[in-house]
């Protein structure tokens, strides 16, 4: 019986009633955890994986720390996986690219993410549906038994199914049905003994209502009543599903989490991760949002923050009846608050609580009585720096430097900046794209300070890029204390 378009969609409608909570069964918490979990998944089940990285993660925490790894090492942690030797080799390899050519972050990138030691295509699937909410259907050994027996597909290769499978199912059904597919083939259509006759789509299965052979086979399925596994409890997705998120850190955090499908507009200076600028829509900027075209998109959710949006916007939101969320986000511990409150509304709060209680633990740290003073310039034309009371002052102050200046952002004239006496004046890449030449200048201006152009976005981005900050202030303040605080260099500089 041929797949009409009524035919897909009751398909579609029963796998979402029987596997509504259908999810990765790789544990991780990031980007990076997902990629090592699905490398080491080849050849070996998700729960052995699940048993072997919690002691993996904890010994090599990030991609600088893997690709420095000792092979023997690496090997006796991975071993109960298999393969563990090639896995070590593109383990080592991973961290190496990373740190190379990504600056230690997983690129959401397709091509990019594909070229990395070990992933491909298919583990690059996986990791851009999980990690980026990145319409993408991998095709695993359960997917590729199930498609061929529902007959989706008559292909003899994973990468030909899921061409198939793609081209009848509407793109924002990948990532679901790719969850339910493997639950389904984990639960009920196993290998060699399916449960047909407790299988929710029998009746549309031909393999599975006798009408064709098993095509793995050739020969008729052994029917089994008992599903292969019990089925395991998960958190399910709940929250708004179409999203505006008008600020430039919180369009990347909501893309980290998983969630990129759920956005259906964003600021036109929400440009990370990169492909985001050509699947969602711009609606004007963050100060100057074009109301028309937001509410065009018919959101159930639009979200602000109170320094990065005007007052007008969001009055002008609340009258059209549109629902709001604004967040106030001045300093990192409003960070936590803020994922943690994202969390609840969006129906991720175990996402959020774990990275709000690591974000915690790192700013529980005691810091030095003897900090250096640190000033942070935004703009030029005239000088503006970031005052103590802004999340850039609170990111000094946690990673013992002493902000100085004003609250707020206030202008400064060369006297003023002067009379401060700084021994580090840090030059962001954004929002105002300082040059070496600028910071020639600056050097001029205060020539007892140590000047830096660093990565803006660290700096800045504190919804999503707050542990990135914390690691360019502490690899900052660690040169000065080993190398003297007179260079000017360039640290994490993208610009």
């Amino acid at each position: 019986m041929r797949w009409t378009r009524p035919r897909l969609l009751d398909l579609l409608n029963r796998l979402d009633a029987a596997y509504p909570e259908a999810r990765c069964a790789l544990d991780h918490q990031d980007p990076f955890q997902l990629v090592v979990a699905t490398i080491l998944s080849a050849q070996c089940t998700d729960a052995r994986v699940n048993l072997t990285t919690p002691a993996l993660f904890a010994r090599y925490s990030d991609a600088a720390a893997l690709g420095m790894a000792d092979p023997e090492e690496l090997e006796a942690l991975i071993r109960p996986t298999g393969f563990f030797r090639n896995k070590a080799r593109n383990l080592i390899g991973l961290g190496q690219a990373l740190e190379a050519r990504h600056g230690g972050q997983v690129p959401s990138d397709p091509a990019a993410l594909a070229a990395l030691p070990g992933v491909g295509q298919k583990t690059a699937n996986v990791v851009l549906a999980n990690a980026f909410g990145v319409p993408a259907l991998a095709v695993d050994t359960h997917i590729f038994r199930v498609a061929r027996r529902l007959g989706l597909s008559e292909a003899p290769t994973p990468e030909k199914v899921e061409a198939d499978l793609t081209r009848q199912f509407p793109r924002d059904r990948w990532i679901p049905l790719h969850h339910q597919l493997i639950w389904h083939g984990r639960r009920v259509c196993a290998a060699r003994k399916p449960g047909c006759l407790d299988c929710p789509i029998q009746n549309l299965c031909p393999t599975g209502s006798g009408r064709i052979p098993d095509p793995h086979t050739g020969a008729p399925v052994e029917i089994s009543s008992t599903p292969a596994t019990p089925a395991v409890s998960a958190p399910g997705a709940a929250g708004p599903q179409r999203i505006v998120s008008l600020v430039p850190s919180l369009t990347e955090l909501l893309v980290q989490w998983g969630l990129a499908d759920r956005l259906v507009g964003r600021t036109r200076y929400c440009i990370e991760p990169r492909w985001i600028r050509a699947t969602v829509p711009a609606v004007g900027g963050t100060k100057d949002p074009d109301l028309e075209a937001l509410r065009a998109l018919k959101p159930d959710l639009v979200i602000l923050e109170r320094d990065e949006n005007t007052r007008e916007a969001a009055e002008a939101l609340a009258a059209a009846g549109i629902p709001l969320l604004v967040l106030s986000v001045r300093n990192l511990r409003d960070t936590a608050a803020a994922w943690e409150r994202l969390g609840e509304a969006l129906g991720v709060p175990e996402v959020a609580r774990a990275r709000a209680e690591a974000l915690r633990g790192r700013l529980a740290r005691k810091l030095p009585r003897r900090k250096p003073k640190a000033l942070a310039l935004v703009w030029r034309d005239p000088w503006v720096a970031a005052g103590p009371d802004t999340c850039i002052g609170d990111l000094l102050r946690v990673s013992g430097f002493a902000p100085l200046g004003l609250d707020g952002y206030p202008r400064l004239d060369n006297a003023a900046l002067q009379a401060l006496a700084p021994d580090l004046v840090l030059l962001p890449s954004e929002p105002y794209r300082f040059t070496a030449r600028h910071a020639a200048e600056v050097a001029r201006l205060l020539p007892s300070a140590r000047v830096e152009r660093v990565d803006g976005q660290a700096l800045a981005w504190c919804l999503s890029r707050p542990e990135a900050g914390l690691e360019l202030m502490e690899k900052l303040k660690n040169q000065m204390i080993h190398h003297g605080d007179t260079e000017n260099t360039e640290i994490n500089d993208k610009a």
